[in-house]
């Protein structure tokens, strides 16, 4: 298949065709030289990339405990360089601007673990990788200049596949930035990020549970 386009995820954001992320041949591309995917797609042995499950597109939604019963079922968008909650009906969405995310497992450039990419909207269509903000421990998106300094990896999922994992373990909370408006966090040392807030803010743990997208034509 012919790619139209591309912009190496390792150079920066990666514009490329929607239709064509899933394919052998596009992995390929914006991977820009990970050993294992572009082997795959060049048929130098190995799975086929298309093939990995770690490469179908997801989408992220929030499960939480009776304590955060309201972000229950809430999906992840992206909107202003961050991860934030919204309802997953459109018609009751908070953002009229957020991107709902739609993402995939990719090796990081020039790093030994698995990294993690999502469209960041439809028009131009482009890929950024999510990462943890150091400073902040915000879920935010940007190019391999952003991210390569905070955590960038390594992303997974849980055993059963159905969940979002960062460094081994599912450590995301919801912090209440005003009323009603819920950003994604990693809780990375476990405290509820009071030590970044204190007690002052209100934090949620939460799940974020993968829903495997249908791709065109399946």
């Amino acid at each position: 298949m012919e790619m139209l386009g591309i912009v190496g995820v390792a150079a920066g954001a990666v514009a490329i065709p929607l239709a064509a992320v899933s394919t052998a041949t596009s992995v390929a591309a914006i991977s820009q030289g990970t050993s294992a995917q572009q082997a795959g797609a060049q048929g130098g042995g190995g799975a086929e990339p298309k093939d990995d499950p770690r490469l179908a597109k997801f989408s992220l939604r929030a499960s939480c405990d009776a304590a955060g019963k309201h972000l229950d079922g809430k999906i992840v968008v992206l909107r202003n360089r961050k991860l934030y909650l919204d309802d997953s009906d459109p018609a009751h969405r908070t953002f009229d601007d957020g991107h709902p995310f739609s993402g995939f497992y990719l090796d990081y450039p020039d790093a030994k673990a698995l990294g993690l990419v999502s469209t960041i909207s439809k028009d131009p269509p482009e890929l950024n990788w999510i990462y943890a903000d150091n400073d902040t421990l915000e879920l935010k998106y940007g190019n391999k200049t952003a991210s390569k300094d905070h955590i960038h990896a390594p992303w997974d999922w849980t055993d059963d596949q159905g969940a979002l994992m960062l460094e081994d373990w599912e450590g995301f909370v919801a912090l209440e930035e005003s009323p009603g408006v819920w950003s994604v966090n990693y809780d990375q040392d476990e405290d509820h990020l009071q030590e970044i807030h204190g007690k002052t803010r209100c934090v949620v743990e939460i799940s974020l549970q993968r829903r495997v997208l249908k791709q065109p034509g399946s």
